[in-house]
């Protein structure tokens, strides 16, 4: 691994409007790949990165997990989000590390192999018909991103947790502000405390869930989740 200290072109990362524009954002990369393939970026707004652009680092990198850390800064965020995130205390799977991270992960690992999908496949053609069946009825034209492309990965989830249909749209609401939080037209403030409200009501919503799982299980992932132990004891509110 070639450590280069500073490259200008890394700072492309840190920019939004690089993701809209693929031409610039390739050429960016490749020029990181080959000139500063591990890049120090101190970018105007945002805690200093490494920015790392090799296909060969990266898989290095993510099969020593006792050397690189998720913790404390596992997602690329401005240094107010890096604040706020620090001060709500977030610990979700990518927050956290072994062997935390191998015990919770386990909670679900059933969901997630073989015979587990093919059940769900069904529920997933269910949902991929339904939006196909949506854009013909408009008439060979629709806005695919908005009307599929953030609904559909969303709508597999939800089916997977058990969280009724009729809240879909809430959680897709929840989550484009809590991810978007930078875009103005998704964007439930432009404070922290504001912002910090769209959390505030996924934790609350998911809290019910819980105890309503715990009260009465069902066959789902929110049940597998509300219902498990780690050392014998059940997760947190925080956890679940």
């Amino acid at each position: 691994m070639t450590v280069r200290v500073a490259d200008e072109a890394g700072k492309v990362f840190a920019d939004p409007t690089a993701y809209a524009d693929e031409q610039r954002l390739h050429a960016a990369m490749r020029h990181l790949r080959a000139n500063a393939p591990v890049s120090w970026v101190d970018a105007e707004g945002y805690n200093p990165f490494w920015a790392i652009t090799k296909h060969a680092d990266i898989m290095a990198i993510e099969r020593d997990n006792a050397t690189f850390t998720n913790s404390p800064r596992p997602v690329l965020t401005t240094a107010e989000g890096d604040a706020q995130h620090a001060a709500m205390a977030i610990s979700t799977l990518i927050h956290m590390d072994d062997p935390q991270h191998r015990k919770i992960r386990a909670i679900g690992a059933d969901w997630f192999r073989p015979k587990a999908m093919r059940a769900l496949k069904v529920r997933v053609d269910e949902l991929a018909k339904s939006f196909v069946d949506q854009m013909a009825d408009r008439g060979g034209e629709c806005d695919f991103v908005q009307e599929v492309a953030v609904n559909f990965p969303l709508y597999v989830i939800m089916s997977l947790l058990g969280i009724p249909e009729s809240d879909f749209p809430r959680m897709l609401t929840y989550t484009q502000e809590l991810f978007g939080n930078d875009d103005a037209e998704l964007q439930r403030g432009v404070t922290m405390e504001e912002r910090g409200l769209a959390l505030f009501d996924m934790f609350t919503y998911f809290n019910d869930i819980t105890a309503a799982r715990r009260a009465q299980p069902t066959e789902d992932l929110a049940s597998a989740i509300a219902n498990a132990r780690i050392d014998g004891e059940p997760l947190s509110d925080i956890d679940t």
